[in-house]
């Protein structure tokens, strides 16, 4: 084989390996894309479908040690809220549910998804009326088929699924609730539906 042969063969598996990367990297970049797609939206595609009886859960809050089951919803319905302390838009509805604006939205129960020090410094942002527990080894979330963070899942009245969103502050978290919660009983406030939901754990 001549020079100019073997140079061309280099060549082309050059060019065959710069496409290969271009089409990973194309794919990654729509992978991420579809991502933002769907963490930009109010409503959420997926999860457990409308209708399906919420999975039992039971856990106790990281600041009271109050225990908190399933059943702190029955009745009256509410909002399951799974952050992560290392997730820009989770650290934004903390702060947001210590605003006048969350006074708007149904009972609401968040789960910390993050080890132990990092959940003891975010509970910081959520204020004292918000029960968060820890959700070790993600068991909660995959029960519900969560699928990253921030997720919110309204609950009905009777314990179902009504609706997944996944919101990216507290005003699209207004909007998921309004939408998916107007015609049930879940009471309005968040202050005063931490109060609703004391009244049904136990210490």
């Amino acid at each position: 084989m001549g020079f100019p042969f073997v140079a061309s063969y280099i060549a082309v598996w050059i060019l065959v390996v710069f496409q290969s990367l271009l089409i990973l990297a194309l794919l990654k970049q729509l992978s991420e894309l579809k991502l933002l797609v769907r963490l930009g939206g109010v409503a959420a595609e997926g999860g457990l479908p409308a209708g399906t009886a919420a999975p039992d859960f039971e856990g106790l809050d990281l600041r009271s040690a109050t225990r908190i089951t399933t059943h702190v919803f029955e009745g009256r319905g509410g909002a399951l809220l799974f952050l992560s302390p290392v997730c820009g838009s989770c650290l934004q509805l903390a702060d947001g549910l210590r605003q006048p604006a969350s006074n708007e939205l149904p009972p609401i129960l968040t789960f910390c998804q993050g080890d132990d020090s990092a959940c003891a410094s975010f509970i910081k942002r959520l204020g004292p009326e918000v029960y968060t527990l820890r959700d070790d080894d993600d068991g909660i979330a995959k029960s519900y088929r969560v699928d990253g963070s921030p997720t919110a899942i309204a609950i009905n009245p009777d314990l179902t699924i009504r609706s997944y969103g996944h919101p990216l502050n507290i005003e699209d978290l207004k909007r998921l609730f309004v939408l998916t919660t107007s015609d049930t009983n879940a009471e309005a406030g968040t202050t005063e539906s931490m109060a609703v939901l004391s009244s049904g754990v136990s210490g």
